[in-house]
């Protein structure tokens, strides 16, 4: 059964990482946008995701910016908790502080530094992060974004771990942008959040009982996804809005749209080895949403 509006995961903005002129995180910055997310609806947002450049930020930089923003009066419950590690004591330990600072929600890839890794060991690797942390309160979204991983994580792999697991596993983030394996994710696992990564197919994933998103997106416009948790249809500008966005290399994209509408150019920062956007590709990117958003949704 599709869960009711209450039961859902919701909006939680895959939150992108500001950097000062020295490269340094720039708590003051990223503190103040995850307060303007969470006042225009965003249920939370996802620390240290790959919107938010997590895989290049040092456990000691993903520790300080957690503690600023939650003494910035962010509940702790608000943010969920990005793990992308290969090596299993890294990922532990990322977990268990997560769970020291009040998360709920903790976001994983599987490792991936080797490729072409069996279901097997991806699943032993699981299930000794899982033991690890059993005596935390953390819930377990797993995050199938195999375009990036090179390690897919197959529905057979998700009931593995949900049988060996059962109250651990709280879902599933799909970021593959295959909607046939949405439907499989969402047809299997009914009892779980099942999260959308691409915002295309997110109208039609609630409609099957989706529970939400962690969204790039929400980072510039939460107010196209939000209301598609009640049903709604979806606005006739998101789908030529992520169009575009993944036209580009998505997380400079994302960047420069959150600096184009705050009008604050230190959003285009990125680490290496992401580079900025070019300045044909800023204004293309720029005037693409500025077209879309002077038209009028009917």
């Amino acid at each position: 059964m599709p869960v009711t509006r209450t039961d859902k995961f919701g909006i939680s903005a895959a939150i992108t990482t500001p950097f000062t002129s020295t490269g340094a995180i720039d708590t003051d910055l990223l503190c103040k946008h995850a307060k303007s997310l969470i006042a225009k609806g965003c249920s939370s947002f996802t620390l240290g995701g790959t919107t938010g450049e997590g895989p290049h930020l040092s456990r000691d930089e993903k520790v300080a910016a957690h503690k600023a923003l939650l003494a910035s009066g962010i509940e702790p419950a608000q943010i969920v908790v990005g793990i992308i590690e290969s090596a299993l004591g890294d990922a532990i330990a990322a977990a268990k502080t997560a769970d020291s600072f009040g998360s709920k929600y903790v976001l994983v890839t599987p490792p991936y530094y080797f490729k072409g890794s069996s279901d097997a060991g991806q699943i032993t690797w699981f299930r000794q992060f899982l033991d690890a942390i059993s005596d935390t309160r953390l819930q377990v979204i797993l995050y199938h974004i195999p375009q990036v991983t090179a390690a897919p994580i197959c529905p057979d792999m998700i009931a593995a771990l949900i049988e060996s697991h059962p109250a651990m596993i709280a879902g599933v983030k799909d970021s593959s942008g295959d909607w046939e394996n949405a439907k499989t994710l969402l047809d299997r696992f009914a009892d779980r959040h099942i999260l959308i990564g691409d915002e295309r197919i997110l109208g039609a994933a609630i409609a099957l009982g989706g529970s939400g998103a962690i969204s790039g997106v929400a980072n510039f416009a939460p107010d196209l996804l939000i209301p598609l948790l009640d049903g709604e249809t979806p606005d006739q500008r998101l789908a030529p809005l992520v169009n575009a966005l993944v036209e580009l290399p998505v997380t400079p994209a994302v960047k420069a749209l959150v600096g184009h509408i705050t009008d604050s150019a230190q959003w285009s920062r990125v680490r290496a080895p992401l580079v900025e956007l070019t300045q044909e590709q800023y204004e293309w990117i720029t005037n693409t949403y500025d077209t879309l958003f002077a038209t009028r949704n009917d």
